[in-house]
């Protein structure tokens, strides 16, 4: 693997809410926002085309690019604060911004790399340039930085926007919306862009009258190095690519699905995440040989609550509101012939399991997590509801989006397609060999499907 390429940095600076914008705050976390207090951040790179030079990038759009910015976190000022204990607790964590809180933003230049750019495998430590680092900026105290940002520019081809975030201050739907809230204000003049609805910071809409469900969670929370020990239990995975399901590869899946529960005079709930994950999951297993090592197969996905409580809580609400889903299956059924059948049974039958039982095991969350860590999990990180595609500065949408941080967490990254709507697209990341044989698996089972 050739060395990473060197990065100039063209500027180091910290960008706050426009003085006096907003008041003095603080936001306790809730239940969901602690479940990952300790968690590794989510990176996330979204690519642009552009044709000019860097000198023309830093003269007309990086002044721009640094006051919508400031605009932005005016609305999602919490991004510009630290989490902290809250005073005279120990165990109680909240978000507090004063005036003058402010996000590191870098821009750097980076020479000609268009295999960046592109689907196929991409060297991790060569996208680990374009992604910002939360470091505290006190280093004195235990308060958490809590967003991060940097503008990478390809002189004539490209420009990327790296965010960092702590999960605990929000899930994927939050740190999409600022992105569209931001390219919304920088790139104003288009009448067609959608602004977005003004996030809900109130936690108290997310229901623990009792506090015991963040207790459970802060009582049973791995510490920073113990989940850092969690996560590098993933062998190093050097490159990350993309796979896309086109339409008609979900719609050929699906029949797959349906056709084989109908010789089994059964009835069963088909939908486009349960037949992707499901495929995705074999071959997972089968490029990093887990069916050779273990009896049982699992995943841990996130599922977004917000529609199950009463009343359901806002799309706009900023902050997390994602549950755990646990699916286990029989590495013996999943390895047979129809392992797809039996993949797509245990993802249905978990989801719907999830819906009936909502928050109600959410005390359990962590300790069976912690359990299932130890079978290589396959979990997933985004959502193709996340419109990540159309996030717009003005330079076009993204040409590619992905989630970087997966290459360490061992995660899918899920993004709606690019290229036509109702296709999903996987980041996946794997070693060398390991992507070849995932590859062939992919090509392989969807090589005949046509339109």
């Amino acid at each position: 693997m050739a060395a990473a390429p060197s990065l100039r940095i063209i500027e180091t600076t910290q960008i706050s809410p426009p003085v006096g914008s907003v008041p003095e705050t603080s936001i306790p976390l809730t239940f969901f926002d602690v479940f990952w207090l300790n968690s590794t951040p989510v990176e996330r790179l979204f690519f642009y085309p552009y044709k000019d030079s860097s000198t023309h990038f830093t003269s007309s759009s990086l002044p721009a690019l640094k006051s919508s910015l400031s605009l932005a976190l005016q609305s999602f000022f919490p991004f510009s604060g630290n989490i902290r204990l809250t005073p005279e607790t120990t165990d109680k964590y909240e978000i507090h911004y004063v005036d003058g809180d402010s996000i590191s933003f870098r821009a750097a230049e980076l020479g000609d790399h268009n295999e960046l750019f592109g689907d196929g495998p991409r060297e991790v430590p060569k996208l680990k340039l374009l992604v910002p680092t939360l470091s505290s900026k006190n280093e004195s105290d235990d308060s958490r930085p809590v967003l991060a940002i940097q503008v990478t520019v390809f002189p004539y081809q490209g420009v990327v926007i790296g965010i960092t975030v702590h999960h605990s201050v929000c899930d994927g739907n939050g740190s999409v919306n600022f992105m569209h809230t931001w390219a919304t204000i920088y790139h104003a003049s288009n009448s067609m862009t959608q602004v977005p609805a003004t996030p809900i910071l109130d936690r108290s809409i997310v229901p623990d009258n009792d506090g015991s469900l963040y207790a459970a969670m802060i009582n049973t929370l791995p510490s920073l190095d113990d989940f850092e020990q969690l996560t590098s239990a993933n062998e190093h995975v050097p490159y990350l690519a993309t796979f896309t399901l086109k339409r008609e590869h979900i719609r050929f899946l699906k029949e797959k699905y349906l056709r084989e529960a109908e010789n089994r005079n059964m009835v069963v709930h088909c939908s486009t995440t349960v037949v992707t994950y499901a495929f995705i999951w074999i071959g997972y297993l089968k490029a990093k040989s887990i069916m050779l090592e273990t009896k049982e197969a699992h995943c841990i996905f996130a599922v977004d609550h917000r529609q199950w409580f009463q009343p359901p809580i806002p799309e706009n609400y900023f902050g997390n509101c994602i549950g755990v889903c646990f699916i286990q299956a029989n590495m013996e059924d999943l390895a047979g012939p129809n392992g797809f059948f039996e993949a797509c049974q245990a993802m249905s039958k978990a989801f719907e399991e999830v819906k009936k039982i909502g928050i109600n095991d959410a005390k359990d969350w962590i300790q069976t997590a912690l359990e299932r860590f130890v079978h290589k999990p396959l979990t997933a990180a985004g959502s193709s509801r996340f419109r990540v595609y159309d996030v717009d500065f003005g330079w076009g949408k993204p040409s590619k989006v992905d989630i970087a941080s997966v290459a360490y967490s061992g995660a899918m990254a899920v993004a709606q397609s690019r290229e036509e709507r109702g296709g999903v697209e996987i980041g996946l990341s794997f070693t060398r060999s390991e992507m070849e044989v995932f590859k062939n698996y992919f090509d392989e089972n969807l090589q005949n499907v046509s339109p």
